[in-house]
């Protein structure tokens, strides 16, 4: 309820601000030559003239059964920028809703998944919006949020292709650690079996301790990492997989947000602890927030704001 009650208060607030700035929100179709398809996307336009170097641009990705009308349909998005732009809260912005199936924002053509949605956004898409819009084309100008598989994908994309992006957020993401090697070979069923009792243990009666955030396994991941679910190509492809290979190289990471609900119903704050931790330990910059709430639109209209508000604080 105070989720909910929240949330009206937010577009109540946006509602009145952009009563006299509003953006555009077009729906728009390119080819993607990564995917040898026509790739669908939901644009937003902030109102007035571009500065000189171009408007920044945000990456904006959809969850699991979503698509590039989520945001538009179910998160009231334009409400929220206009309101925010108007009121001075963020500057104007370009932001950029794809559709990309439950891809889980990877490469898969090869093992027979949705296709090679990574190339396809962080070459096609990037390429096909810096020739068509005045938007930056700098990392300082780019930015990358989602929700849910989104929140995976946006870290995913923004870790793997650090030259791109200056900051990213994920709200409620989908994030795990890596299989542990003795557990590679166990099946997605076995895997599914042991996630709670790898990840708590209990020392005595009145002590837990958290273990090992398993991948959640089944048919939501549409052979994007093999079918059936390979985890040494899950363990490739994770986001701590690259995050240690940053630490190790000396490499900078983009600035990372990460929000999620305290009562979601997949647990996913258990994997945002585990990453943020894991940042901290290396000095990432990295902000944390546990906020009341499920997995639900409600919560997640507004936890995009200080989404927002952390992304705007990035552009150079």
């Amino acid at each position: 309820m105070h989720a909910v009650m929240l949330a009206l208060s937010v577009m109540t607030f946006v509602s009145a601000a952009s009563a006299s700035i509003a953006g555009t929100l077009a729906d728009a179709t390119f080819h993607s030559k990564a995917l040898n398809a026509d790739l669908p996307v939901n644009i937003y336009r902030p109102d007035g003239e571009p500065p000189e170097n171009g408007w920044p641009v945000l990456y904006l990705l959809h969850g699991h059964d979503g698509d590039q009308n989520s945001w538009r349909d179910l998160g009231n998005i334009q409400k929220t920028l206009d309101g925010m732009i108007a009121s001075g809260t963020i500057r104007p912005v370009v932001v950029v809703m794809p559709g990309v199936k439950n891809s889980w924002y990877v490469d898969s053509a090869d093992v027979g998944g949705p296709g090679n949605y990574e190339t396809a956004l962080t070459g096609d898409l990037r390429v096909h919006v810096e020739k068509t819009l005045p938007v930056r084309k700098d990392r300082q100008g780019r930015a990358i949020i989602g929700l849910s598989m989104g929140g995976f994908g946006a870290l995913h994309l923004a870790y793997a292709h650090e030259d791109l992006y200056a900051a990213v957020a994920s709200l409620s993401g989908a994030i795990w650690q890596n299989v542990p090697a003795s557990d590679l070979d166990k099946t997605p069923a076995e895997l599914k079996l042991i996630q709670d009792s790898a990840f708590f243990h209990r020392v005595d009666r009145a002590t837990i301790t958290s273990g090992i955030v398993l991948p959640s396994t089944g048919d939501h991941f549409s052979g994007s990492f093999g079918k059936p679910f390979d985890a040494r190509r899950f363990n490739d492809q994770n986001i701590f997989t690259t995050v240690a290979q940053h630490v190790a190289n000396k490499q900078d990471l983009p600035a990372t947000y990460l929000t999620v609900g305290d009562d979601d119903g997949f647990s996913l704050w258990r994997g945002a602890i585990a990453l943020h931790e894991t940042l901290q330990a290396d000095n990432r910059k990295s902000e944390l927030r546990i906020t009341d709430g499920d997995h639900v639109w409600d919560v997640w209209q507004v936890s995009i704001i200080d989404a927002l508000k952390f992304v705007d604080g990035e552009w150079g």
